[in-house]
């Protein structure tokens, strides 16, 4: 054999041995490719003659699962509502087993099948979500769900569908509806006895005060230098008791008016307090009270109640001043005051009515805001217990709050809080 011939066939063992290389990576560039689209689960490879299993979990596969974990109705179906499958939920919310609906068609379990067509159409215009009413296996028993649709085409000639059931969030619907209209009613009811409260509080205060006025009258009449010691001091006492009955009877029809909201308007609180000295001149002259007004601000309120609000905290600070002490107030805006409560300062305007009277005790100033409440007997201070509980009221008309700070014989401060409008 010649050189020619040797060299023949060796380019032909190469050839074949080419050949065979090429068919193997055709082979495994197709397993490749499989496994990447998802075709193949598992693989079978020879090794030393023994062939082997090699599962692939694949994406696909773990998709699967997470699906069938689906706290939610999931569905493939076709174009016509063929159902091609669907999770262990949806079955649940049906009641019937997954092989038995899977080639049923969705419209079946609408509690209206004609909702169907409309779902379709709606898909072209890219309305993907509605509220549709679901029949179950017991056919008296409809549950409300939201369904969304998705278009699967073109990588699956297919629709997704995934329903949400809605029982729960409208029974949390029906309950929050349901209580809305109780408290309405109870707002209702509330404003018809507040309405009757009024109405109730002036008839009172007509029919008493006017055989109040003539116990007065009248006992101003008598003579008192015929009259021993002791019935001139039971006159006295009847006396100051109609006083005091009669003054509580203006107490509580001022209380009861501050219900209401009245029309707002600018109000200059340096000129309203200007106007509640001039009305309490002979008790402000007769204590040598000094009021220091401060810087003020402008705000929206009622002009009435404004002047109500601060005649009753400077007659507050003049009454509980100490016997040997002229009372100072000072009346005056706070600015960038700390507060405990978040962004209160870009809230409200704060205003202080200071004075160095008699103060109170920690544990009474939960107390003084109270209607009818006193710290002190008759005796020691004159009142009803019905000014500062019109002073909070007057703050709640306004949105805003009235807090208290005091100390024993150091004096005490009323904190204002207007709100920022």
């Amino acid at each position: 054999m010649n050189n020619l011939e040797v060299n023949d066939k060796n380019i032909d063992s190469l050839l074949a041995e080419i050949a065979s290389l090429k068919d193997q990576l055709y082979e495994s560039n197709s397993i490749v490719d499989a496994i990447k689209d998802g075709d193949v689960d598992a693989l079978v490879l020879n090794s030393n003659g023994v062939p082997q299993l090699y599962s692939l979990e694949t994406a696909d596969y773990t998709f699967r699962l997470l699906i069938e974990k689906f706290r939610q109705g999931a569905l493939s179906i076709s174009r016509n509502g063929l159902i091609l499958y669907c999770n262990t939920y949806f079955s649940k919310l049906v009641g019937l087993p997954s092989e038995k609906i899977i080639g049923t068609f969705l419209n079946e379990y609408f509690d209206n099948p004609g909702n169907f067509v409309a779902l379709i159409e709606a898909l072209k215009y890219g309305i993907t979500d509605h509220e549709i009413q679901f029949k179950t296996n017991n056919a008296k028993k409809i549950f409300p769900a939201n369904i969304t649709v998705t278009d699967l085409e073109p990588s699956v000639e297919a629709i997704g569908i995934v329903v949400t059931d809605l029982t729960e969030k409208k029974k949390h619907e029906e309950a929050l509806i349901r209580h809305q209209k109780e408290l309405e009613e109870k707002i209702n009811e509330l404003n018809k006895t507040n309405k009757n409260l009024e109405e109730f509080i002036h008839v009172i205060s007509h029919d008493l005060k006017e055989p109040l006025r003539k116990i007065v009258m009248h006992n101003g009449k008598i003579d008192g230098s015929y009259l021993n010691e002791t019935d001139a001091r039971s006159i006295s006492v009847m006396k100051s008791s109609a006083l005091r009955l009669n003054s509580l009877v203006d107490d509580l029809v001022q209380y009861s008016s501050h219900t209401a909201q009245e029309q707002r308007t600018e109000i200059n609180l340096v000129e309203i307090i200007s106007e509640v000295q001039d009305d309490l001149e002979i008790i402000i002259t007769d204590k040598k009270a000094q009021i220091q007004i401060g810087k003020l601000p402008l705000i929206q309120a009622s002009k009435v109640q404004m002047r109500q609000l601060f005649s009753n905290l400077i007659t507050n600070a003049i009454k509980y001043s100490k016997a040997d002490v002229s009372p100072i107030i000072e009346i005056s805006q706070q600015e960038n005051f700390e507060s405990e409560i978040p962004n209160e300062a870009n809230q409200f305007v704060k205003i202080q009515i200071k004075d160095n009277g008699i103060g109170m005790e920690k544990n009474h100033l939960s107390k003084i805001f109270t209607i009818f409440q006193r710290l002190h007997a008759r005796n020691e201070y004159s009142g009803n217990g019905i000014g500062l509980a019109i002073c909070k009221k007057i703050m709640e008309n306004h949105s805003g709050k009235i807090t208290v700070e005091s100390n024993l014989n150091e004096g005490t401060t009323f904190n204002l809080f207007f709100p920022i409008l």
